[in-house]
């Protein structure tokens, strides 16, 4: 008994460090894919967001966000985006971008995994297509560098006009696209929602 109580330990030992690595990979791209699809068939609304809210950009002059229960019972939790400090492992935030006549243009999502890049606070950044092409995906520096203007809130933004980038900031992020008359007036009169 003794000898098979030993051999039962060390195996679920060994086993441990297998699982560790495996939560940390990032699941694949069709993966994720399929779960950002859930979300969009089940109409489910980021805590804070509305449908068709103003884009900040000319070519997605609306977004909507979307996000899974783990994501928004922890901004439920806090009390508001701009109040929570750490999302769950598993929390999703999908924004989908869509055109003046309300095309769809492309979809961004963000899935929480612990371990997997605590330099950039664990984040799965994915870029996709309206058919669901990758045009990025992972550890995605475009994406880092924007979102760490909102490391006090785990790297998500609110929604405009709750939260907005400045205009130097945006210029620097799209400086080939335009700025979305709605969103240059969002800038304008909710000038205390900027970023800084």
């Amino acid at each position: 008994m003794k000898r098979f109580l030993m051999f039962g330990v060390s195996s679920i030992l060994a086993v441990i460090p297998v699982l560790s690595q495996a939560a940390t990979q990032p699941p694949s791209p069709s993966e994720l894919w399929n779960e950002v699809q859930t979300l969009r068939m089940n109409n489910a609304l980021m805590v804070g967001s509305k449908a068709y809210q103003p884009g900040s950009r000319t070519i997605d002059a609306y977004t909507i966000d979307l996000a899974n229960k783990a994501e928004n019972d922890a901004i439920r939790k806090a009390g508001s985006i701009q109040k929570v400090t750490r999302y769950p492992n598993g929390a999703l935030v999908v924004k989908e971008n869509f055109n003046e006549q309300r095309k769809l243009t492309g979809i961004t999502a963000m899935l929480k995994l612990d371990g997997y890049d605590p330099a950039d606070r664990n984040w799965v950044m994915a870029a996709y297509t309206p058919a669901g092409k990758v045009v990025g995906y992972g550890k995605i520096p475009a994406c880092i560098a924007c979102h760490t203007m909102v490391t006090k809130q785990d790297f998500v933004f609110a929604p405009p006009p709750d939260q907005m980038l400045p205009v130097s900031v945006w210029k620097g992020f799209f400086p080939k696209q335009d700025i979305a008359p709605v969103y240059a007036e969002l800038l304008r009169t909710h000038a205390d929602a900027i970023v800084k």
